[in-house]
């Protein structure tokens, strides 16, 4: 009799699981918003209109290893050279020649919203 019940509940298990699939929907993964993918090519001159965070990046021997290793602001009407990137911790890989200075051990990544920055020119 143990047997019958533990088969009876093993198959309501299975039935109520295939009968309950079809109504999940299948994971979807997370897509950069479409107006963040125009600057993915090349370096952007650009002037920033509203103050914006920006993380300074360690890097580690490895892309999962990098760490945030401080946080700046980028304060409104500075110039700075950026360029979308959006894997390994960055989000928008940032460069200005006085206080954002790219390394082999250090780069930075800005939190660039919508609307918080003017291009000023574009280069490859």
């Amino acid at each position: 009799m143990k047997k019958v019940k533990t088969i009876a509940l093993i198959a309501t298990t299975v039935l109520g699981i295939s009968a309950f699939t079809p109504l999940v929907e299948p994971a979807q993964t997370a897509q950069a918003a479409s107006w963040r993918m125009k600057y993915r090519s090349g370096w952007y001159k650009v002037r920033v209109k509203k103050n914006t965070k920006v993380d300074r990046i360690k890097f580690g021997q490895a892309a999962y290893q990098n760490h945030i290793a401080g946080s700046y602001t980028i304060h409104k009407g500075s110039v700075v050279t950026i360029g979308y990137y959006g894997r390994d911790g960055f989000d928008w890989l940032i460069e200005s020649p006085h206080k954002y200075k790219s390394t082999h051990k250090y780069a930075y990544s800005a939190h660039f919203k919508k609307g918080s920055f003017n291009v000023l020119s574009h280069t490859n």
